[in-house]
């Protein structure tokens, strides 16, 4: 119970104020804890940070799977037009934690087999798999066009949902479904025959 109100309340401040901007102190005063309570549950801050980027990553996953799940697409179109919509709708719901990846995440690891890093870029690699999957799908299908090379428009595609995501989050870009809408018509025009 006290490591959710910690890990709730270190999202929270960490959003708020960013992760070398929160000292643990004023974590605890805010959790309503001990300072040395929140070291029983985690063994530094980078580990409190860490597991929030974990359950991130593991709620992105779950509600993914749960989305496709209940669509149910008929073809690999749809399917690739249920995993944008449904990165796109968890990071607007999550706003907060993804200020974490955002903002925080760049400077809060130092290599690329850093945990940080490493589960940043689960999140990547899951949902660009599951767009690059859905994508050969559709080419042995036929609703996709058979010289769209798989991996290399997977990342085309997740990297401009990433970018669109990071700006709508900056303020730089309004948060729109038409904004959404559009991508998805624009790729999927490029995907089909």
């Amino acid at each position: 119970m006290k490591r959710d109100v910690i890990l709730d309340t270190a999202a929270r401040l960490f959003a708020e104020r960013g992760f070398n901007n929160t000292p643990t102190s004023l974590l605890a005063k805010e959790a309503g804890v001990a300072e040395g309570t929140i070291f029983r549950h985690f063994r530094t801050k980078d580990d409190i940070f860490l597991t929030l980027i974990n359950n991130v990553k593991n709620q992105l996953i779950s509600d993914i799977e749960k989305y496709l799940e209940v669509r149910g697409p008929e073809n690999a179109l749809e399917k690739l037009e249920s995993v944008i919509k449904s990165f796109y709708v968890f990071v607007k719901k999550n706003n907060m934690e993804f200020c974490l990846i955002f903002r925080d995440a760049p400077t809060r690891y130092g290599q690329r087999n850093d945990d940080v890093f490493l589960n940043i870029k689960e999140i990547y690699t899951y949902v660009t798999n599951y767009m690059k999957d859905a994508i050969d799908e559709g080419k042995a299908e036929g609703t996709i066009r058979a010289d769209i090379t798989s991996q290399e428009f997977a990342d085309m595609l997740m990297s401009t949902m990433v970018g669109l995501v990071r700006a709508m989050h900056f303020g730089f870009i309004e948060s729109s479904d038409d904004i959404l809408k559009t991508v998805i018509e624009s790729f999927s025009k490029l995907l089909t025959k």
